[in-house]
């Protein structure tokens, strides 16, 4: 490796199309907030008040499943170390909570595409997959994902880490625990959050995963390994930990 003799197949290159669309894309959404908040610091005021008002007075539906239901969806999982969730619900009724979904959830598109792409969701290390698919003419939303562990484990690991997240989503939903300023409480209330995810969740049967047997760890580890063989000038001391990766 130091002699510079050995060499892996290089990945294909990324098209110049994609390239370009990523550039418009990253720029766009910070031009259309910017000519937009003019009209946003307006309404910051009323948008306040809506949420409040109805956060106040929302019904929290969170009771544990049927034992006969959890078990079924128990069988389908842990035959890897990546699990599936699929979960779906309704949006609460009324065009204020829709709407508020939809700039969230555009919101948070562009922060995954933009920010969040070293292998990591915030500070969560486990996730592989995430997809929330508007249906029903966004009456409704459905919820796809694929992590590491089990899935109390990945339950836990959101509500620590970045619980906050989990409530700009899914406070919009009807049923979940009572949350304060779309990103307080919910889902810090650990048990009725879990019954919440539970109670909506469904059997996935079908689901894919790139590399199977493999954690997000794990390929984060396997990247370093193959960035190491490709170095020949590597110090001393980075040589030892990159040997320790093995």
């Amino acid at each position: 490796m130091r002699a510079g003799r050995l060499a892996l197949t290089p990945p294909p290159a990324t098209p110049f199309g994609w390239w370009l669309r990523n550039a418009a894309h990253l720029i766009a959404a910070p031009l259309v907030l910017l000519v937009l908040s003019p009209l946003l610091l307006l309404y910051l005021p009323f948008f306040a008040y809506q949420l409040r008002s109805r956060e106040k007075s929302d019904p929290e539906i969170a009771p544990r499943v049927q034992a006969c239901y959890e078990e079924r969806l128990a069988t389908i999982e842990d035959y890897d170390v990546t699990n599936q969730f699929t979960a779906m619900g309704s949006v609460k009724p009324g065009l204020f909570r829709r709407w508020t979904l939809v700039f969230l959830l555009w919101l948070l598109n562009w922060t995954a595409r933009h920010i969040y792409t070293r292998g990591q969701l915030a500070r969560v290390g486990t996730i592989h997959f995430a997809r929330w698919v508007f249906i029903n003419h966004r009456r409704r939303l459905l919820f796809a994902s694929n992590y590491d562990g089990s899935l109390d484990s990945y339950m836990d690991d959101f509500i620590n880490k970045v619980g906050w997240g989990l409530n700009l989503v899914f406070s919009n939903g009807v049923g979940y625990p009572s949350s304060r300023w779309l990103v307080l409480d919910g889902a810090k209330d650990e048990q009725k959050f879990k019954y919440f995810l539970r109670r909506h969740e469904l059997p996935t049967n079908v689901w894919y995963k790139a590399y199977p047997g493999l954690t997000a760890f794990d390929l984060k580890r396997n990247t370093l390994i193959r960035e190491g063989i490709e170095k020949s000038d590597l110090p001393e001391a980075e040589l030892r930990q990159w040997v320790a990766l093995f």
